[in-house]
Parts: structure tokens; sequence; C-alpha cells
């Protein structure tokens, strides 16, 4: 039986804030895998250059693994919690945001424009969404546009799809089809 609900998305989505609440709603345990990596030492090296360490993803798997033995539920954070064991995940939930509210966000953690490009980049081309199906396939991943939206609506969102109240599968998000290429540029060169 399938153990774990993954929430994704690039970083200054809300993913942290939406998986708590989703396991304290759920009676799940919380998993921080970004957290969890560095603590239980999952990675493979550090590469001082992009300043983040190079998770083992053999280890991690294992470590989920045996988590889904006191745990009943699961749910797992991060931007590459694709990763998870297949066999034991149920949904992946890939949280998008609109890529000039991101900007916004991640100016306000103060982060380096450089870092803030690439996390734009990755939003724009999906790559949350995209690591997620080519892992897991596209019928475990499904993803909600936060913009514009409060936690609790958004938690409405994802307990609607985590209980299979979901109706239809929406279409994967395109930035591309719904902003205006002047509005992307500045993120692309």
């Amino acid at each position: 039986m399938a153990k774990i609900i993954v929430v994704s998305g690039t970083p200054g989505t809300g993913k942290t804030l939406l998986a708590k609440k989703l396991a304290e709603k759920l009676g799940a345990c919380y998993v921080n895998l970004s957290s969890i990596v560095i603590e239980k030492k999952l990675y493979a090296e550090y590469d001082a250059g992009r300043n983040t360490y190079v998770v083992d993803e053999e280890k991690v798997r294992e470590y989920l693994r045996r988590l889904t033995r006191d745990c009943e539920l699961i749910v797992v954070d991060s931007h590459y919690g694709e990763i998870a064991p297949r066999e034991l995940v149920d949904k992946v939930i890939v949280l998008r945001l609109d890529p000039i509210e991101l900007e916004k966000r991640l100016k306000k953690r103060e982060w380096r424009w450089e870092k803030i490009k690439e996390n734009i980049q990755a939003e724009i081309l999906g790559v949350c969404t995209v690591n997620a199906v080519e892992e897991q396939g596209e019928e475990k991943v499904f993803e909600i546009n936060a913009t514009g939206k409060t936690l609790d609506e958004i938690l409405e969102e994802a307990l609607d799809i985590v209980k299979g109240r979901t109706k239809e599968k929406r279409p994967f998000i395109d930035w591309f089809s719904i902003k205006e290429f002047s509005e992307l540029e500045k993120y692309l060169v």
C-alpha cells in the first residue's frame, strides 16, 4: 500500500507551509527531505560552487522505506521529492507559482540574482513536474497553481487530490501560454 504523499515545487512556492498543514490534517508524519538529507548525511558530496549538497538518491529511498515502518502515512516536503520509492508514493502534488510572484518571494529571502534566476527558470520550465512525471508516472502527478491563493485554499485543493475528490486531471501549467514572453524574457537570458 502507498504510504507517501510528496509535496514538491520550486523553492518559494509554499510547499513547506502546505506540506506541514497537509500532514497535520491527515495525521501523517511530516518529512522535510532537505533537512533530513543533511541531518542524516544522506548526500554524496557538497558542491561548493552551487552551495548545495548532492543527494545520494538510494540512501534517501532507503531512509524513506525504513520510515514507512513507523509511520502509516508520510508527507514528504522537497523540490526533489519525486525520488521517493515509486512503490510507496500515492500522489505527488507540485505547487506552481507565477514567476513574477516567485521573484518577489525569493528577493525577500535576499537570494543572489543568479540563484533567483535559476529557480525561476526551473519554475517556467516546470522542472519539478517533469522530474515527478519521469520518476513517478503522469497518473500520480498533480499541479496546483498557488498564485493569488491562501494557504487554506491550496490545502483544500491538495486534500481533494489526496482523497480522490478531484473529478478530472487538469492540464499541466505552461507559463508561456499564460504570460507574455516579454514578462518572462529577463529570466531566460
